[in-house]
């Protein structure tokens, strides 16, 4: 049991170390991994080098063809707007079925929270509370849909869009994703589904926007 359990300890490990490396840009879209230098790197066997670059290529975050060595995935404008297509349907549907569902401790835990948020100055332990506010902020809403399925598949998008939330995670971006947030919790706290869905799907636009014009300078 002790070696299964330390065997899984080291999968986690090496899974979220090289999770964080992703999405902090230290192992940028299109860089060749190999099993080697990471395991040399992370001082662990190829093991579970291996079974957490199966796990991220899962999670659509490393290419891996047979054949061919890893590499960290490549997006295009045209898979960043379907991306955010898959948010757009999934969190709306999510918002919708919470406004009926939340907890309303829950609720009001958010509602403060933004708004200490929205009144703190700027800096770089600002920025780390904003990016660790809307973690918090998607899941619990989709938690609050009351359907696991659709939390794992949101899960799933979020993850994509976190690299993407951290290069173009300026203050002005996260200004305007938190009043787009405090909307949301507005509708949310009026129990009123069909609002609560449109400020959920006018904030997934909005990051969209925000990504493209960061990332492709020709998009409107």
């Amino acid at each position: 049991m002790k070696k299964v359990l330390s065997r899984t300890f080291l999968v986690e490990a090496a899974y979220d170390a090289l999770l964080e490396n992703i999405l902090s840009g230290s192992l940028p879209s299109g860089t060749i991994v190999s099993e080697v230098s990471l395991a040399k790197d992370l001082n662990v066997s190829r093991t579970p080098i291996h079974q957490a670059l199966a796990r991220l290529a899962k999670d659509g975050l490393i290419e891996h063809r047979s054949g061919v060595q890893p590499r960290v995935a490549r997006f295009s404008r045209e898979d960043i707007i379907e991306i955010y297509d898959m948010r757009l349907l999934l969190e709306t549907a999510a918002t919708q079925r919470a406004a009926k569902r939340i907890d309303p401790r829950l609720l009001a835990d958010l509602t403060r929270d933004a708004d200490a948020l929205a009144a703190q100055p700027d800096g770089p332990d600002w920025t780390r509370q904003a990016l660790d506010f809307d973690v918090r902020f998607h899941d619990s809403i989709a938690a609050a849909s009351g359907n696991r399925r659709l939390r794992q598949e949101i899960a799933k998008y979020r993850l994509l869009v976190r690299a993407f939330c951290r290069m173009t995670g300026n203050s002005e971006n996260l200004r305007e994703a938190l009043k787009e947030h405090q909307l949301v919790l507005k509708a949310l706290s009026d129990r009123q589904p069909v609002a609560a869905g449109q400020a959920m799907a006018h904030h997934v636009q909005k990051r969209v926007d925000a990504v493209l014009g960061g990332l492709y300078r020709e998009a409107k």
